[in-house]
């Protein structure tokens, strides 16, 4: 077991959430609670470490739990072992839910990157209107979507993960002057630990770029791609129902690497 086993699982659970229309942030809310079960050394959390079906069934729960938690979606076991090909029994799956919330000890209320990128967002001058801001939410979110599948990220607190996604959203825009640039930096630096934002900005921004530089005009000029959406949408769904994208092919993958 190895960091690729748990991208691997969060990629599963990112094209189940794209494909069910979920709360994209429900994928990051699962993370932490699988992240924090394995680090507790509680219940079945050392074995879930050491054998890749169990390692696979506790991200499994630990994203039912979290699918329960966050949406209003009617969704029940029964339906997550269908979409898992029923390599994981429904009974299964709701026995490490229930191992998972005993060893976190119930604390499944926790703040997420995106609440603080909403947040951080009021910091930005007055002059940033509604679709600019979206477009930033959208670019943020695709940021905080990234770090769901990092190992680096694990160890960050959501506040610097969520302050390093908007200002890795920020970068190569004309939205803001230089002298709006330095005060919003000036005031991130008094709630925030600057140094860490810093560091995770870098990591984000290693390699290809992952989204569109924001700008005013082509904000002005954006057109829904209604149809485009559509597409992604029925891909998705098929590549779920397919045998490629299922916890099962995980498996084969996790065994490769």
């Amino acid at each position: 077991i190895d960091e690729s086993c748990r991208k691997s699982m969060v990629v599963w659970c990112q094209q189940v959430q794209k494909a069910l229309k979920l709360n994209p942030e429900t994928v990051w809310i699962a993370m932490s609670f699988f992240d924090r079960y394995l680090s507790s050394g509680k219940g079945k959390s050392q074995e879930a470490l050491e054998d890749r079906y169990k390692f696979q069934l506790a991200a499994i729960a630990a994203f039912y739990t979290a699918i329960k938690i966050c949406t209003h979606v009617k969704f029940d076991a029964a339906t997550l072992a269908k979409l898992c090909q029923h390599y994981f029994a429904a009974a299964d799956i709701t026995s490490m839910e229930k191992d998972i919330l005993f060893a976190l000890d119930w604390r499944v209320s926790c703040p997420t990157p995106m609440e603080f990128v909403r947040y951080l967002l009021e910091l930005l001058p007055e002059k940033i209107n509604s679709s600019i801001s979206e477009s930033i939410l959208e670019a943020s979110q695709k940021y905080v979507d990234h770090t769901a599948t990092d190992f680096y990220f694990t160890s960050c607190k959501p506040s610097v993960v969520g302050a390093s996604c908007l200002a890795s959203s920020l970068i190569g825009t004309d939205i803001l002057s230089s002298s709006e640039r330095r005060a919003f930096w000036l005031q991130l630096a008094r709630i925030t630990d600057l140094i860490d934002v810093m560091e995770a900005q870098i990591k984000l921004v290693e390699g290809r770029t992952l989204c569109k530089p924001i700008t005013v005009s082509n904000v002005a000029t954006r057109k829904p791609i209604i149809s485009s959406k559509a597409a992604a949408l029925s891909q998705s769904k098929t590549a779920i129902a397919s045998g490629n994208s299922s916890p099962v092919c995980v498996t084969q993958t996790a065994r490769l690497a």
